[in-house]
This record gives C-alpha cells, sequence and structure tokens, in this order.
C-alpha cells in the first residue's frame, strides 16, 4: 500500500485519458520495460545497500560520488518541475470548491499555487506535527476515494445506457491516437458539437480521419512520471521477513493496485467527459461535475474538490522534504557548499528549501504569460526526462554492481543470475533512453499542440542546462565542505517530524 500510495495521484488521469481505451495498453507496455524493472532493481540495491541516502548510496558505490551527485540533483529538479503540475490541481480544486469557472483564471490560480507551496515549506521549517496515519489519510482521502467514486460512475453511467464519449471496443484498444477517437455520431447524440464551437478540431474525431503520426504517441512519455518512485520505498525493504518471497509479491499486489486505478481511473476521465472539453489539470473533477449535474446534486461537487485538495496538500508536504536525507549524505561527502547545509531548529534544510520555492514559485509565475494545459505539459515531459536520467544510472548501478561486487548480500536477488539482471536492468536503461529521445517530439494532441521549432529548444535547453549544471557544480566542490555538514541524520529528523514516505 505505500507503493500504491506514492505513486497513484490525479495529476495523470486526465493526460492518459486523452488516449481513449488503447491507454490499457499503454499502460501494459509501460508497466513491462519501466515500472517492473524499477521495482526489482529497488528491490536488490535497497537490501544490498540499505545504507542512508537511497539512490545517492547506490550510484556511488557503482559509479562514484560524480555520478551519484547528478543522480540525487536530477530526483530533486524533477520534484521541483512537477510541484507545479500538483499545485495547478490545488488551484482547480479550490476554484471547483466555489465557482469552476474561476479555474480559467491566472489571477485566482497562481496566487493559490504560490500561498500552497510557501505554506507548505514554512510549515515544514518547524517541522510537521502529524503522524504518519494522518498524512496516509490525507492521501488516501483525497486520492483514492475521488479515483474509486469516479471508476464507479463511469460504470454506472455506461451500464445505465448511457453512451461513452470514447468507444469501448476491440479496435479502440490499438487506437493510440489521442483525442481522435470519439465516435462521430456522438458528436450530434451528446451535444458536443454545441460546446464546441469554435474549437475546429472537433472535426478531427472521427478514427479514420485522423492518421497515426510519433506525436500522436508522445504525450504517452508523461506515463513515465504517473508510474515512478518505487524506488522511495526501498529503505524500507530490509526490515521485510522473507524478502526473496515477499518483496516480488509485493510487487506484483501493488503493481496490479497501481495499474488498476490508474488505467480505470484515466479511462473513467475519458467515458464521462467530452475529449475537446477536458482540461489537464479538471479532468477528474468534470467527471464529478458532470455526473452530479446528471443526478441534480451539484451541491457535492465542492466536497469532491475539497477532497482532492486534502490529497494534493498532503502528497506536497510528504514530497517537500523529500530530498533532505540524500542531500544529508551527499553534505557528509563534501559535494553541497556550507550555505545549503544550514538546518532549521526543527532539522529541515532551510536554505536548500528557500532556493526550492523561489525556483518553484518562478515556474508558477510562468502561467501568467503562457496556456496552462501548455505549460502543464512541457513541465511533465522535462520532468520525466530529467527522472528518466535518475532511473537509467539506477540500472547501470544494478548491472555493474552485480558484476563488481557479486558476494555482497542480497536479500532480494533479481532472478535467472547475472542474465535476469541484464534482461531487467537492459530493457529499463533502453526504455529510459527512449522516454528520453522520445520527449524532444511535440505532440500532436489539439489541447497541447506546439510547433517543433518552439517545442524542441523549449525541451531541450530545459534539459541540457538540467544535465550540465550538476557536473558545473560537482567541479567546484571543496573537500573541506565535509567538515561543516550538520544536515540532521535520518533517525534524529525523525524526532521532530514524521514524514508520510
Amino acid at each position: 500500500m505505500m507503493n500504491v500510495a506514492v505513486v497513484v495521484g490525479l495529476e495523470g488521469l486526465p493526460t492518459m485519458g486523452n488516449f481513449g481505451l488503447s491507454l490499457v495498453v499503454i499502460y501494459a507496455f509501460f508497466a513491462v520495460i519501466f515500472f517492473l524493472p524499477v521495482g526489482l532493481a529497488a528491490a536488490e540495491l535497497g537490501g544490498g545497500w540499505p545504507a542512508e541516502g537511497g539512490v545517492y548510496n547506490w550510484i556511488k558505490e557503482a559509479m562514484g560520488e560524480r555520478m551519484a551527485f547528478v543522480g540525487i540533483w536530477c530526483q530533486w529538479v524533477q520534484i521541483v518541475v512537477w510541484y507545479p503540475t500538483v499545485l495547478a490541481l490545488c488551484a482547480t480544486s479550490i476554484a471547483y470548491m466555489f465557482n469552476p469557472a474561476y479555474d480559467q483564471y491566472v489571477w485566482f490560480s497562481v496566487p493559490i499555487m504560490l500561498i500552497v507551496f510557501w505554506a507548505s515549506t514554512l510549515i515544514n521549517f518547524k517541522g510537521l506535527n502529524f503522524s504518519g496515519m494522518m498524512t496516509t489519510i490525507c492521501l488516501y482521502a483525497g486520492t483514492f476515494i475521488p479515483v474509486l467514486m469516479a471508476i464507479g460512475f463511469a460504470v454506472w453511467w455506461v451500464a445505465s445506457g448511457r453512451e461513452s464519449y470514447v468507444p469501448l471496443t476491440f479496435d479502440a484498444l490499438f487506437d493510440f491516437t489521442p483525442g481522435t477517437n470519439a465516435p462521430v455520431d456522438q458528436v450530434a447524440s451528446t451535444g458536443i458539437g454545441h460546446h464546441a464551437q469554435g474549437h475546429p478540431h472537433v472535426e478531427g474525431l472521427h478514427a479514420e480521419s485522423a492518421p497515426f503520426t510519433i506525436g500522436s504517441l508522445v504525450a504517452a512519455v508523461a506515463v513515465f512520471s504517473f508510474l515512478s518512485g518505487l524506488e522511495v520505498n526501498a529503505v524500507h525493504f530490509r526490515r521485510v521477513r522473507n524478502l526473496q518471497r515477499a518483496v516480488p509479491i509485493s510487487l506484483l499486489i501493488s503493481g496490479v493496485l497501481i495499474l488498476l486505478v490508474s488505467v480505470l481511473g484515466a479511462l473513467s476521465v475519458a467515458v464521462l467527459v467530452p475529449l475537446e472539453e477536458m482540461k489537464l489539470t479538471a479532468g477528474t473533477l468534470q467527471v464529478f461535475q458532470k455526473v452530479f449535474g446528471t443526478l441534480g446534486i451539484e451541491w457535492l461537487l465542492p466536497v469532491m474538490a475539497f477532497l482532492a485538495l486534502f490529497g494534493m496538500i498532503g502528497h506536497i508536504m510528504v514530497w517537500v522534504i523529500g530530498p533532505t536525507e540524500s542531500l544529508r549524505v551527499a553534505a557528509s561527502d563534501g559535494v553541497i557548499p556550507p550555505i545549503f547545509q544550514k538546518t532549521t531548529r526543527g532539522g529541515a534544510p532551510r536554505n536548500v528549501m528557500l532556493v526550492q520555492a523561489l525556483v518553484v514559485s518562478l515556474i508558477c509565475l510562468m502561467n501568467l504569460f503562457l496556456d496552462l494545459n501548455r505549460v502543464f505539459y512541457v513541465l511533465t515531459i522535462i520532468s520525466a526526462q530529467i527522472y528518466l536520467v535518475m532511473y537509467a544510472l539506477m540500472f547501470i548501478s544494478l548491472i555493474r554492481l552485480r558484476l563488481t561486487q557479486p558476494k555482497v548480500n542480497r536479500p532480494f536477488r533479481i532472478p535467472g543470475g547475472i542474465m535476469g539482471v541484464f534482461v531487467v536492468g537492459g530493457i529499463g536503461l533502453l526504455g529510459c533512453l527512449g522516454g528520453i529521445v522520445f520527449g524532444f517530439f511535440p505532440p500532436s494532441q489539439s489541447d497541447i499542440k506546439m510547433p517543433a521549432e518552439f517545442l524542441i529548444p523549449v525541451v531541450s535547453i530545459g534539459f541540457l542546462v538540467t544535465m550540465i549544471l550538476p557536473f558545473i557544480f560537482f567541479k567546484c566542490r571543496n573537500p573541506e565542505w565535509a567538515k561543516n555538514s550538520d544536515l540532521p541524520r535520518a533517525e534524529e529528523a525523525r524526532k521532530r517530524w514524521i514524514r508520510g514516505d
């Protein structure tokens, strides 16, 4: 359940809902090339090298401090880039608590995004006074209740004889053209034509009129982000009894649950929300708006919006302090300058968190000048690419450590010996490299369609600058910094706050 909680979120449902029934095949494919290899690699590395620092420690053992720093840099930057997408959901949830129309106004959403994140940062300065159970309740109530209700409403909608906004046929499983597979007769029968006046892309709703292109599948790269996070729990694997048996079963159960909730949740959005009306930040809440309006119980919409807000804030509270432990380990190696080793009385890395809050604020302010859907998409893709670099380093470390340190005790070993490691690590590595390259192609979805001459330079510059900076920082490090490192140890920190992860 910890695996499920750290992976599943509301932010990915509308993005994948654009693919209709074919998202089932897409998720299954990504589960094989990425999700399962990540779980197996994290299980072996977490059990064999259980020292504090997680991914930083694994990469350091295999490839040295420089690449370990690159790995945790990618992890931290990915989280920073990911924050605005979740903060946008917070703003949307508050809008739906009062008036859904507010969601389209940047003067409403941007201040809320800034307030929520700075409040989360300042609260973490003093240390969290909430128990782990409260954080778990926050995540479960705000994520699983809305998703399960959306799934239930979608089943009821179809079972009651109402028509789905996407075809639910066998052929639709393999139609990977997003936003173009709704039957033409639905345009007239469901009123899409009325709501879509002024949207020229509605004519492309018929599958035959929209040829398949590489751009059709580009948005699916975001699945890497939506299925990531299993390595976070690797630190707990060594506490599990009978690792060799328990971890595979745990991964199987959590994997099935994650895929079911993700697939059915995204499909419920596709079934109930017209594709040309779907918003990447509000798709899940649009489900409840549609169903509650049909049933005449619109007064329940603010309740569901509050639950979604509750879950997103819980998600943010968990991750705001997330990089702390890896940064502490890096600080002990003299990688981080003394100015970023300063902590609050509650044990939080004050200056790191302030820099993080400033960067997130600048990204949020971009919404004042750019289309929110496109900002949401670009940030999701760059976030996925950066995170995939860290995962690529993790798979390389998995293979290298099995070759160079085969005698290290590993409570869990990937089955199949060295060939099994090469297969798991090789598939995972190729999946990561493919995802990074694929992210540079412009998407063809109408709501996020961008010209290649704009998207490629933006994504390329963002990716290259992000990857060059850690090498520059590492080159400028001073071994004397290690003597001043004072970030708290994990055990010491847990006396001050209890983190949901």
